[in-house]
């Protein structure tokens, strides 16, 4: 009997814990263009990390958009982004902090209430984070503004 209690509680673990240590498959890149708000080139700066357990890094930075690709009317010129790292749940994507240097960047509008149950919308990283940012490179600009266009 105790052997069988012992096994029913190490499936139970086992099926809550294995969503954590799945990787998330990346998005395509129109799946990611048609759900971000804003898109734009932007160089981080600033960069800096603080390692917060033994598996999470919390990240901020400093971003400049440089061109505005979707939605750039609203967007400030100059902001700064927060967020964490979790190495060992996304693979290749977003293992520690991006370097500072120019990234397209995917900005999602987020809803979201204060102490008082006051609502606002804010712009925050696309969701997961990971897949927030991708390297610049011209052909990339090139192949979101075809996509936006259509």
């Amino acid at each position: 009997m105790q052997k069988r209690t012992y096994s029913f509680f190490l499936l139970l673990f086992i099926l809550f814990t294995l969503p954590l240590f799945a990787l998330t498959p990346p998005p395509s890149l129109e799946s990611q263009v048609n759900s971000s708000n804003f898109i734009a080139l932007a160089r981080l700066s600033n960069v800096k990390e603080s390692k917060i357990s033994s598996n999470s890094i919390s990240v901020t930075a400093n971003v400049e958009i440089l061109k505005s690709l979707k939605g750039g009317k609203d967007l400030p010129q100059r902001f700064e982004i927060a967020f964490l790292v979790f190495p060992e749940l996304f693979g290749k994507w977003l293992k520690a902090a991006p370097q500072e240097g120019d990234y397209i960047l995917f900005l999602i509008k987020k809803k979201v209430k204060d102490s008082k149950g006051n609502e606002s919308e804010v712009i925050g990283l696309y969701e997961p984070h990971p897949y927030a940012f991708r390297e610049y490179t011209k052909e990339l600009e090139d192949n979101i503004l075809s996509i936006t266009k259509n």
